[in-house]
């Protein structure tokens, strides 16, 4: 590692390999007498302090019964684990969901951008299944999709949860999806949400013209460790976690935040345009 770069990668490695003892039962010290070295070292691996060789880690995942897919993904993560860039091409992205929910877990704080759909964690079961029906998942296909996505977004109503900001286009808020009655249902979820004192929502209004726009992305703090960000865009997604990379998306935020209308009024435009959906 160089500087205090913590890879995304060596961190969801990390939560993996905890997710996975705690299951079997087991403390540290027991996982660490199970293959035949210290502690300390099964420590540092759960908290990402080391690069962990492949041949500890598979003898940490045979020793918490981990087999099959779950097995092969979390050693793809030990393989490169200081790489700079961890991006998956479209066809592998859903291999990346267990790290974001993990990282979504974990995060005291959470951007999201997007100028394309209303992010994940703010969907209604409703908007994510015309989502889906556009993208050719139909019937009881898309269950399992809702499914998960009603799971991730339980993270917003824990006790703990992260402060989480959602900076949305108008584009998208106008754009129906499912026809009028699940947008009213959208916004007015959205209006519920942005009521409750950890959820902020900004809307960047059309008035404001053109503005600087990177596509969307989720920007992820955390107490005591480096911030990561999500990016899922043109066929591909990943992490980037190098800290240069993600102070050019803290200067973003900082550049969409100033077009963006305030919290209150954000509220005010979004009771406006349900009244335009109810009149449709």
């Amino acid at each position: 590692m160089t500087g205090n770069r913590r890879p995304a990668r060596m961190r969801a490695l990390g939560m993996e390999l905890a997710a996975a003892r705690v299951r079997a039962g087991k403390t540290t010290v027991q996982a660490a007498r199970g293959i035949g070295t210290s502690p300390a070292t099964v420590n540092r691996t759960e908290k990402a302090n080391r690069v962990s060789l492949p041949t500890d880690v598979a003898s940490l995942l045979t020793l918490y019964g981990i087999t099959g897919p779950a097995r092969h993904r979390i050693m793809d993560l030990a393989e490169n684990l200081d790489a700079r860039e961890w991006l998956e091409t479209v066809d592998r992205p859903r291999r990346l969901l267990p790290t974001l929910i993990g990282f979504e877990s974990s995060a005291r704080t959470v951007v999201d951008f997007d100028n394309a759909v209303i992010p994940g964690l703010l969907q209604t079961p409703a908007y994510l299944r015309g989502l889906l029906t556009v993208a050719g998942v139909l019937g009881s296909e898309q269950e399992p999709y809702v499914d998960a996505r009603i799971d991730r977004q339980r993270v917003l109503a824990k006790l703990a949860g992260p402060q989480y900001t959602a900076i949305i286009d108008e584009a998208i808020l106008r754009r129906p999806c499912g026809g009028s009655e699940v947008m009213v249902q959208q916004i007015n979820w959205l209006i519920g949400r942005a009521q409750l004192p950890h959820i902020n929502i900004h809307v960047i209004p059309a008035r404001h013209g053109m503005y600087p726009n990177w596509g969307p992305y989720r920007w992820m703090g955390f107490a005591g460790e480096p911030a990561v960000v999500y990016v899922e865009n043109s066929g591909v997604a990943g992490f980037i976690d190098a800290p240069d990379q993600v102070a050019g998306f803290e200067c973003r935020t900082a550049a969409l935040m100033r077009v963006a209308l305030g919290a209150a009024d954000t509220v005010n435009f979004l009771t406006r345009l349900m009244a335009d959906y109810e009149r449709s």
